[in-house]
């Protein structure tokens, strides 16, 4: 809250310095109004795969939220922003939750979705200066390894001061403080380490580029670093307390030929003050080592309008990567699937993509397939199981046009199998969205 109390203190000062001026007043009523009204289900089938498929094993939620944001006009290149967010749960599931953790299979919730309450998701004021700009806050951050989380109804946001330079060239460069972590339950939150508001005492600082200076090829990374002496609880990974630091390499070449082919790899690294945990609970069982690396190939190319992504990731048996900070676990890896995270200790996962629109404007229909394979010492380090593991995933989107225009919606749905469990291994998930923007 600091950081949006700062945000008022200067908005304060700079209505004392134009309080007499009509362009204040100007910059009000020219400002523009924005909204998003949203429907998100989710179910899952129940198994008995209950460490690879929690918390959504057995899910059966819906709820419905709005989200309303009003930006000033620009005055001497300052600009205010605000926006609220309230959602509810629609009771489709069973009984609310009252365990402890992220148990949810008897009662069919799933607390992400299951939210009934109003939250500040945004209180910001941004300065702009030739083409970049500095926006101090409670914001949405979008970044590889920090990222506000949209897979349900309510989204989280940052408190933090967030600087985008774009005078060089074909580049662009995130500079980033971070101070608080709002999270999407407010007044719904219970007692758990994976709901409550996350206040770090020295912060997140972070490091964000792209850059497209040679034709055909893309080159991003980010770092990010900090001595929090205070545990992570951002599932999947359970980071220990004593901080850590997180980076990533990426780089995609679309060869000069005449055949569409492009190649990317990345490379990434977490390494840890302390051990990551099994479990978020106080006296939880610490996995793993102190350092994880993650390597990631992918070739892509084009036949006959369908777009084909084969791709390979690995990571060393020491330790989980701890994913993107933020509800978000792995963004950085091509094989991400919507069930399974290829980001644990010991995880070779290959998959393959197709994307097609079938000709149809506003429609993609996505198909992608993943196997994952995970040694023994990779297991042990991982406190997950993942070994002989498939999943496919069906992801289709369509955005309306004319009359209906802003009007979106997406049906996400997963099958996953696993070897090594008794009875019920397989499992069947999925999340369908109904978005309006206006």
């Amino acid at each position: 809250m600091k950081l949006v109390k700062l945000s008022l203190a200067a908005l304060i000062t700079l209505g004392s310095m134009a309080q007499a001026a009509d362009t204040l007043a100007d910059a009000f009523k020219n400002g523009k109004t924005t909204g998003e009204l949203r429907f998100v289900y989710t179910a899952g089938s129940e198994s008995d795969a209950t460490t690879q498929t929690n918390p959504v094993n057995n899910v059966n939620v819906g709820s419905v939220a709005a989200e309303l944001k009003y930006v000033t006009d620009s005055l001497y290149g300052f600009k205010l922003g605000m926006a609220f967010q309230s959602a509810h749960d629609l009771g489709f599931h069973k009984h609310d939750n009252t365990g402890t953790g992220a148990v949810q299979i008897a009662s069919e919730d799933d607390e992400r979705n299951s939210v009934s309450t109003t939250l500040l998701s945004e209180a910001y004021i941004q300065y702009t200066y030739s083409k970049s700009n500095i926006m101090i806050g409670r914001q949405k951050i979008k970044t590889p390894l920090i990222m506000t989380s949209s897979a349900f109804a309510l989204e989280d946001s940052f408190d933090a001061a967030v600087l985008t330079i774009n005078e060089i060239p074909d580049t662009m460069v995130k500079l980033m403080y971070i101070q608080d972590w709002q999270m999407r339950y407010g007044s719904d939150a219970r007692n758990t380490p994976t709901q409550k508001d996350d206040h770090l005492k020295d912060g997140i600082y972070s490091l964000f580029f792209v850059n497209k200076s040679i034709k055909g090829l893309k080159v991003d990374g980010q770092y990010m670093t900090t001595n929090e002496d205070a545990r992570f609880y951002d599932a999947p990974v359970f980071v220990g307390a004593g901080g850590y630091d997180q980076y990533y390499l990426q780089a995609e070449y679309k060869l000069p030929i005449s055949f569409p082919l492009s190649l990317a790899m990345t490379y990434a690294g977490a390494d840890y003050d302390s051990n990551i945990m099994r479990i978020p609970a106080p006296n939880s069982t610490t996995v793993g080592g102190d350092d994880a690396r993650l390597y990631g190939f992918k070739v892509g190319t084009e036949l006959s309008g369908v777009k084909v992504n084969v791709a390979y990731t690995t990571v060393d048996e020491e330790a989980n990567f701890p994913g993107t900070f933020g509800h978000v676990p792995d963004t950085i890896a091509y094989t991400d699937m919507l069930t399974n995270n290829a980001i644990f200790a010991g995880v070779d996962a290959y998959s393959v993509e197709a994307i097609y629109g079938f000709g149809v404007p506003g429609l993609s229909t996505g198909l992608k397939y993943a196997h994952y394979d995970q040694s023994d010492k990779g297991i042990a380090n991982a406190g997950m199981n993942l070994d002989g593991a498939d999943e496919i995933n069906l992801d289709l989107k369509y955005a309306f046009s004319g009359a209906l225009k802003g009007f979106s919606t997406r049906l996400w749905a997963g099958y996953g199998t696993y070897d090594h469990v008794s009875g019920d291994d397989d499992f069947l998930y999925g999340r369908f969205y109904l978005k309006y923007n206006f």
